[in-house]
Order: C-alpha cells, then structure tokens, then sequence
C-alpha cells in the first residue's frame, strides 16, 4: 500500500472540513473524521494497511508537555500519521492523554523515553517510565544512552535489561549501542544512531559500518536520525540538510531499517524549514507517488 491512495482520502476530507464563507455566529470546527465519517473509515483502513506493508520505518523524538502550548507543533495530535513511532521525551500531559487514543487509532505507537545517560538515575528512570507506561496504555519505552560507556553504566545496564524482559512492551534502544551488552541486544526492536552531529557522510558511512560490523547490531534493526536544523557535508563535501543525506543513506545500507526525525515540534509547522524537510526526507524513503 503506497501514500498515494492515502494523500488523496485525506485532501478529500481536508479539503471538506473547510468553510470560507463567513459567519458571524454559530462558527463551528469541524474534523475530518465528523465531516464524512465513511471516507475517515475507508482512510483508516488504508493507513493501517500501509503500516503493516513492506516499508521504512519512520521514527520521531517529540518534545511533548511544554509549559504552555503556543501552537498545535506542541500537540500530540498533530504528529504526521505516516509516523510509525513517536517516542515522548517527556510523561504525558492532560493534552497528551485527550491526544492519545486518537494517535494511536493511526497504528502510530508511541513510546516514553527513559534517559540512562547518568548511572545514578538511570535504573529508576526506566523504573518511572515502566510505570507511566503501565498508566498511560503506551506501547513501550526508548532507552536512551548518550556520551562513553563507563563500568558503572556498564552495571546499570544489566538491571535495565532485566527490567525489560519483564515489559511485554517495544524497546527501543537510542544512542550509543555499545552500551547495550551482547546478550542483550536481542531485548530492542530497533536502535536509533544519531546524526545530527556527524560531520560528513563519510563519517557517517564510518558509524554505521561499525555498528554493524563492530557492535553486531543487524542491518534491519538500524535507524539513522537527525533533527531538521542539522547539515552535514556530502561525497563533494557540499552543505546539505541532514535529514535528506541521512534518508538517502538508509536506502544505501543493506538498506537501514528507516529514519529518525528529533526535535520534531521544534517550528514544525515553519512554511520553509522544518515540515518541509521532514516531510522530503519521509517520502523519499517511502514514496507518495511512483511513475
């Protein structure tokens, strides 16, 4: 199942839900799921259907529960429905939870992140995170592990790993692998390599090599990410925007598993840098159209 079919139910029901006459009173939002509940239906049985076909796997890192909701960037909502996982950086807010159910009626799973990157709070963040998850309904936690490897990290990870075989849950590993011991690497479903930072593409060629090669993790299991500021010099070590070379990657390696989208709420909605970049580096992996 392509985009394509979907692109077109959902112009349909956008381009209903829209009203330019003006009223003085009586002004009322309508959704596109009340506007024409049979095509929603039919939209939804194609969206769950392209997200159980062969395709990559798009990932995004969402800021949720700010302080103040300046926009619908800072709604859960509002998370693109091509999105296979939208990973929390934050526990789940009263907007959150009123977002929740209607996110994941779009086969959208949504997970918490626990950071582990300090060893002191690592084990009862995971701890927190199980029992938000357990609270919320979510569909299971990212481990996320930033900066080297210490031996006390190394003694953390063995009783994070034990609380995750206890979590009938996704796991999802995010940051650097070589944290995650050899027996158990088998607990994540995928683990997320950060580019945002990495200089060029041959650097990052070098990165995904030896997490491969080196760290033992599989091919299939491998998601590429980057935030839509980021750039990164390509083969004629010319600025280009992240998200497309790291996309263009995946596609190159084996391929890679899919793309990771970070700091996704972050102008979002921007005419000219965020929503569109991201929305590129999604349909070059997984196409709207074919010729």
């Amino acid at each position: 199942m392509k985009l394509k079919q979907l692109i077109g139910i959902c112009g349909v029901l956008l381009f209903a839900a829209c009203d330019t006459d003006i009223e003085p009173v009586d002004q009322r939002f309508v959704t596109p799921e009340t506007q024409d509940p049979a095509l929603w239906a039919q939209y939804m049985t194609c969206l769950a259907e392209y997200k159980q076909s062969e395709h990559y796997m798009t990932y995004a890192r969402f800021d949720n529960a700010p302080e103040r909701i300046s926009s619908e960037k800072d709604c859960l909502r509002s998370m693109p429905d091509s999105l296979d996982i939208v990973a929390l950086v934050n526990p789940l807010s009263t907007f959150d939870r009123e977002d929740l159910a209607g996110v994941q009626a779009k086969s959208i799973k949504v997970l918490l992140i626990a950071d582990c990157s300090d060893p002191a709070t690592a084990v009862q963040n995971v701890d927190d995170a199980i029992a938000a998850i357990a609270a919320d309904g979510l569909d299971g936690i990212v481990v996320s592990y930033t900066g080297a490897v210490s031996d006390e990290a190394k003694a953390t990870e063995t009783t994070i790993a034990a609380r995750l075989a206890a979590l009938d849950k996704i796991a999802i590993f995010d940051g650097n692998a070589d944290f995650v011991a050899v027996e158990n690497r088998d607990k994540y479903s995928y683990y997320i390599l950060d580019a945002s930072n990495i200089g060029t593409v041959f650097s990052l060629r070098s990165e995904v090599d030896y997490t491969i090669e080196r760290l033992g993790i599989p091919a299939e299991k491998l998601m590429l990410a980057a935030s839509p500021s980021a750039v990164i010099l390509d083969e004629t070590l010319e600025e280009q925007t992240a998200l497309l070379e790291v996309a263009r990657c995946v596609m190159a390696y084996g391929p890679l598993a899919g793309l990771g989208v970070y700091d996704i709420s972050d102008d979002y909605y921007s005419a000219s840098v965020n929503y569109p970049l991201a929305k590129s580096a999604i349909n070059l992996l997984n196409p709207a159209y074919t010729e």
